[in-house]
């Protein structure tokens, strides 16, 4: 043989090991896109390459639905909403769906769900004022016409959609990468997040903060172990809070049954949902709201899989529901 024959099965050679080296780089790599929006950081990590293309559509989803959920944009669909009093009005696709998944919770959570607080949420600094001639009412809900995507109303109070809108867009961003065969990701829009599939043949890890530390340290990890996928949702006021003249602490999450902050003894609370961020975000929020007991007793009738973090005697104490067990987290 000649050293130029030699030579060539040399190169062929080494160009398989690159290909093989390769595969085993690739195959264990992860795909991150990320930005901003909602006031907070979204980010995909995947197993799975995510095109240029898929980018973009991804960024689509997260500006459309800006566009209807959004109390800071003032040509948002719920701005304009909550600017003009009507009875009755046609609402796009989306917020019928959000509005949908909030009147379930509502009715679920005994009215401690409320998403029409906005007036109580602005004067607390909490969300922008829109009309401020308007007057919150004690009690007020509304209603959904299903056979005209139609919003029902039947006070002047405003939306704020904040406890449910990026849970909703995380379900939405799960869906598109799944109608494109990207099976293998975790979704997460300022805490909301999602996971499905694997993480390069292992389960997804997903840290819950500690929340008497802010440098997001976890406190438990949750791993989807035993289903494909996992919507989990943290609800907590160690970061969202402000203070009034008294310099009396004035937190984010307002109880609907008195028109004020919370003040309970729950830190945290972790929802996680077989099927929805949507229901896992509104969920949070409500068992935040009712405090440890209600919550709980809410939980289990519900089958919903919660854990709080509460503080009792000034010590940190877990508490969960039976679902939680049930999925082996």
């Amino acid at each position: 043989m000649t050293r130029y024959f030699f030579s060539k099965i040399i190169a062929l050679l080494a160009g398989v090991i690159l290909l093989i080296i390769a595969y085993f780089h690739n195959s264990n790599s992860l795909y991150v896109i990320n930005g901003d929006a909602y006031g907070t950081t979204w980010s995909i990590t995947s197993s799975e390459y995510i095109g240029d293309h898929h980018k973009d559509n991804i960024e689509s989803i997260i500006n459309r639905i800006d566009y209807v959920a959004s109390n800071y944009k003032i040509d948002s669909e719920i701005a304009k909403i909550n600017n003009t009093f009507k009875e009755y009005q046609f609402i796009s696709k989306d917020l019928f769906n959000i509005l949908k998944v909030a009147k379930e919770v509502e009715i679920n959570s005994n009215g401690f769900y409320n998403i029409m607080l906005g007036k109580i949420s602005g004067e607390l600094g909490f969300s922008p004022t829109f009309n401020k001639n308007l007057i919150q009412k004690k009690v007020s809900t509304f209603d959904l016409d299903e056979n005209n995507y139609s919003l029902i109303r039947n006070s002047n109070n405003w939306f704020d959609l904040s406890s449910i809108a990026k849970g909703y867009a995380v379900q939405e961003l799960h869906n598109y990468l799944i109608n494109n065969n990207l099976s293998n990701h975790l979704i997460d829009i300022g805490g909301e997040v999602i996971v499905n599939g694997l993480n390069n043949g292992d389960p997804w890890t997903v840290g819950i903060q500690d929340p008497n530390y802010i440098n997001n340290k976890p406190i438990i990890l949750i791993k989807n172990i035993n289903t494909n996928f996992l919507a989990i949702a943290t609800s907590g006021e160690y970061r969202n809070y402000n203070f009034d003249i008294d310099g009396n602490k004035v937190t984010h999450t307002i109880n609907p049954k008195t028109l004020k902050s919370i003040n309970n003894n729950i830190l945290s609370v972790t929802v996680v949902h077989e099927s929805s961020a949507t229901y896992a975000d509104a969920y949070a929020t409500s068992f935040n709201a009712m405090g440890s007991e209600m919550a709980i007793e809410i939980a289990n009738k519900n089958g919903i899989a919660v854990m709080l973090i509460i503080e009792q005697n000034n010590e940190i104490e877990f508490i969960y529901s039976n679902k939680w067990y049930d999925l082996s987290l």
